[in-house]
């Protein structure tokens, strides 16, 4: 297919082009409660073709992507290059450059994961997923798992061809308690490695937060409070930074970060941001080697990244795209961090980061209300903070917090933060 891909190409005149082939295979368990309810196997080939359209002058560029699948004839993949092409025509931009190189050897998986098979991942990882299903106040409802391998390959009309395998594992499950309301909370998960001991703890903790949702039956007093944000929650806070440091929006003016300033002020009085962008696969989608990128250091921003386009135009190295961030442990124990009057959100119904404005909101599912050493449960009620009013005072928690989209402190301790709740 890929031989027919590049002919057609070339009869069509088409010089430039990008051809990510991606063969997957993956094994999907479903259950209900603990019954296995279907389990399904899936292996799927798929080339997506993004072709270059130049004017005259090589002054504008343009580009569109298009799918080709398994099966389809040779005169209907010519059709939709064709189509394509001719659509990039109205799509142009200043012009940019692709990435060149040479042929590179496959890049093998080398964790966990690919150590052993689909089929032996996924039923280690649906072990770990009910270990902790034993009592008898709350119980897993129903549950999704599957374990990926995908392995792909990159070429361009500039001489890359490389690839690389890449194993995950993802899936979610839904906890249920009948008594004294009957509640459920949805909760996802992934992994890039065979994690049995994040997963078996993460759904402990969800069977207890199931069964203190069941119980709570108040909002919080609407006011500021010390609020402690904890796993993903974490994560999403913390995008902002990523976010803001991207080229795409520098370029765009939608930030105004430039390397070496403050991105926590000049008078931080907390603890200063040390982060660490990292991928999960060793070739960008335009094929460009990935390295991690330190973003910021004791609180100072040392890179910006990106892709190949935008960071041609904004005249820096392109980096390609992350999909993780690494940030450094911080210096108080939980327990620390919940000592005076703190509100703990250990579930949301939703929780969301508005990285153009720095607003961070979700409403309140669960939360724990410290009061000098009485704790109390409440629900209802929303949070809506801003992180650029609360980073000049953060605190970390010593613990830490992995998944395939994060490794850092557990939690993070925003000050006099707005909370809306009973008046």
């Amino acid at each position: 297919m890929r031989d027919i891909i590049i002919s057609s190409l070339r009869s069509l005149g088409i010089d430039s082009y990008l051809i990510t082939e991606c063969e997957k295979n993956c094994k999907e368990m479903f259950f209900i409660k603990k019954t296995l309810d279907m389990t399904r196997t899936e292996a799927l080939d798929e080339w997506n073709v993004t072709v270059y359209h130049d004017d005259e002058d090589k002054k504008m560029r343009g580009c569109a992507a298009c799918m080709i699948h398994q099966g389809m004839e040779e005169d209907e993949i010519r059709r939709t290059l064709k189509d394509a092409y001719y659509a990039a025509g109205y799509a142009m931009n200043p012009y940019y450059t692709l990435v060149s190189g040479s042929g590179e050897p496959i890049v093998k998986a080398a964790g966990s994961l690919a150590q052993v098979s689909l089929e032996n991942a996924a039923h280690s990882m649906a072990e770990a997923l009910f270990a902790a299903d034993t009592g008898d106040k709350s119980f897993i409802n129903s549950a999704e798992l599957f374990v990926e391998k995908k392995t792909v390959r990159i070429i361009n009309s500039e001489g890359v061809d490389c690839g690389y395998e890449n194993y995950s594992v993802k899936g979610e499950f839904v906890v249920q308690c009948l008594e004294p309301v009957d509640v459920e909370l949805y909760q996802d998960f992934s992994y890039d490695e065979l994690d049995t001991d994040s997963l078996k703890k993460l759904v402990a903790d969800k069977l207890n937060t199931v069964v203190d949702r069941a119980r709570a039956d108040r909002a919080p007093e609407a006011g500021r409070y010390n609020v402690l944000l904890s796993e993903d929650s974490v994560r999403e806070v913390l995008s902002f930074y990523s976010t803001r440091a991207n080229v795409a929006n520098i370029y765009s003016k939608y930030s105004t970060y430039e390397v070496g300033m403050q991105v926590q002020g000049e008078n931080a009085a907390g603890e200063r941001l040390n982060i660490t962008l990292r991928s999960s696969v060793p070739y960008s989608n335009d094929g460009i080697k990935m390295h991690d990128c330190e973003l910021i250091k004791d609180g100072v921003l040392m890179n910006v990244h990106g892709g190949l386009r935008m960071s041609q135009y904004l005249k820096v190295q392109p980096t390609g795209e992350y999909n993780k961030l690494l940030v450094d442990n911080g210096s108080e124990s939980i327990a620390d961090m919940k000592k005076g009057r703190v509100l703990h959100v250990v579930s949301f119904s939703d929780f969301n980061m508005n990285a153009m404005t720095g607003h961070f909101a979700g409403e309140i599912r669960l939360a724990y209300l410290y009061d000098n050493g009485s704790v109390s449960l409440v629900t209802g009620g929303s949070v809506n903070g801003s992180i650029i009013d609360a980073q000049h005072d953060l605190v970390f928690s010593e613990e830490r917090y992995d998944s395939s989209a994060y490794s850092g402190p557990y939690a993070v301790l925003l000050k006099d933060v707005p909370v809306s709740g009973t008046v």
